[in-house]
């Protein structure tokens, strides 16, 4: 059975390079009829942020990556942190050193500063000189009687070739002079990412590795582990590097880029993954738009790009739109409720819950093809929910000389037929063709153009100057609500 993992570092919260790689993993398995995991390397315990462990389970369900196993249960191989599996780590490391395939390092932290202190000075790679690779049985029980604090490291071959495959950059090969002795166990006893990371993915069963390629360097130290265990090696897929348009790496530090700060300002799950999945691959074909399972019935790693990818957040913002603006009413209608619940109550409580929910349809029916993104809908709605003192700004708008509207007397004159039409009770306004259709005859009646009703009348109606068009305005706002309005600026002006 096909088993993928994503094993973030609960070090800050779930961002978007993490997102791409664990969306990778989760459409992989599914596509296999596998399974996907999560499990949280945490040996690194000086970098651990706060809550990050529960925002990365959190962001994970919220964007419909549900893991099959994960911490919190006991699932089959359980714990799926790593911290809660020193037991495990101990055991193996201590089989190497039995083996012959590590060795303890008992040299303090100010040697090793030194050491590489003096490589640097002489333009020499920065590596362990081995000093205790060739220790004595004596010497190692003679130190570790006097309890010498040490370390585990692994003990490379000095002469080999390193070969292994992987599905996305191909043959890669590396010397073992260039590899280091590489720490294994630290003095507080906690693995490093090495030596946890191969254990953890052959005792869990891992078949497909797919992570980013700044692990590539890393690679050969872990099948050289793997050689030592006697146990299979797992596929490899590298993924290449997210890049800003700038083409600099993607970063948190000069960008926001934590996921759950997408999911705050409104775009859409189905869009942010669709973006995310075309990151650094594509399904040969011009299609952009995909379902989750098209996503998982297309998705082949072995298709990802080898060169990196451009995060571009006004294509982003695109595709949400497309999103939106092909979605029914009553669908955005669910998502908006959802998403001003969750990040915006003081408006849905104090305004939008105010409102019937047919209201609130006609209005994203209208504007749902004009914002990009949910945190946009109280810029574009304003008008809808709220009304406004009439300021001399707003007068202003009213005469347009471009369209003939010169003075505030021709709007008076027009705009009085506009409420002429809406306080008769002979016309029907139930329907935006209706009110087209009576607009259009009595505007022709009184030998005028369109244009010239339709302009202060939009303005009148949304006290804007770029809004929906006036007959759309009539159409949605209540009747009493457009009556109301117009003999207050009537009044004014």
């Amino acid at each position: 059975m096909t088993r993928t993992r994503f094993a973030p570092s609960p070090t800050w919260y779930l961002h978007i390079w993490w997102l791409r790689t664990a969306l990778y993993n989760y459409l992989f398995a599914k596509q296999k009829w596998g399974e996907f995991l999560l499990r949280i390397e945490d040996t690194d315990r000086t970098r651990l942020v706060e809550d990050s462990l529960e925002n990365i389970i959190k962001v994970l369900k919220n964007v419909w990556l549900d893991p099959d196993e994960w911490p919190h249960k006991q699932w089959k191989v359980w714990p799926y942190i790593q911290s809660e599996r020193l037991d495990i780590y101990r055991k193996y490391v201590d089989e190497l050193v039995k083996n012959d395939k590590a060795y303890y390092c008992f040299c303090s932290s100010d040697r090793l500063a030194n050491l590489r202190k003096e490589q640097e000075s002489l333009w020499l790679p920065t590596k362990y000189d081995r000093a205790c690779r060739h220790l004595s049985k004596d010497e190692i029980k003679e130190k570790l009687d006097s309890w010498v604090p040490y370390t585990i490291r692994l003990k490379v071959p000095d002469d080999e070739k390193i070969t292994f495959y992987d599905w996305v950059k191909w043959k890669i090969e590396i010397h073992s002079k260039d590899i280091d002795d590489q720490v294994l166990l630290k003095a507080d006893w906690f693995p490093t990412y090495h030596l946890a990371n191969v254990i953890d993915d052959h005792k869990m069963w891992i078949t497909d590795v797919i992570r980013w390629d700044e692990w590539i360097p890393s690679t050969p130290k872990h099948i050289l582990l793997y050689n030592a265990f006697w146990w299979d090696i797992p596929k490899f897929y590298h993924l290449p590097l997210l890049l800003w348009t700038d083409k600099k790496k993607l970063s948190k530090r000069t960008w926001d880029v934590s996921v759950e700060s997408y999911l705050e300002k409104g775009y859409l799950v189905e869009a942010l993954l669709n973006y995310i999945l075309l990151l650094g691959w594509n399904p040969k074909s011009n299609d952009e738009f995909f379902s989750m399972q098209e996503m998982i019935e297309k998705f082949d790693p072995t298709k990802i790009h080898k060169s990196g990818a451009v995060f571009d957040l006004e294509k982003l913002n695109w595709m949400n739109s497309k999103y939106l603006s092909k979605m029914d009413a009553n669908s955005v209608y669910e998502k908006l409720e959802k998403y001003l619940s969750e990040y915006d109550s003081d408006f849905y409580n104090n305004i939008f819950l105010k409102f019937d929910k047919n209201y609130h349809l006609l209005i994203i029916d209208e504007l749902k093809s004009r914002f990009q993104k949910f945190d946009e809908y109280k810029l574009y709605t304003t008008f809808f929910y709220n009304d406004f003192e009439i300021t001399q700004e707003i007068t202003q708008m009213l005469v347009n000389p471009k369209m003939k509207i010169d003075n505030i007397d021709v709007v008076k004159k027009w705009l009085k037929l506009a409420l002429d039409i809406l306080t008769s009770e002979k016309y029907n306004l139930d329907s935006l063709d209706k009110i087209k259709e009576i607009f259009v005859e009595k505007i022709k009646e009184n030998e005028m153009k369109n244009w010239q009703v339709l302009w202060p009348v939009r303005v009148w109606l949304s006290w804007e100057q770029f809004s929906p068009g006036a007959l759309e305005l009539i159409y949605i706002l209540p009747r009493e609500k457009s009556i109301e309005r117009l003999n207050k600026l009537l009044k004014v002006i």
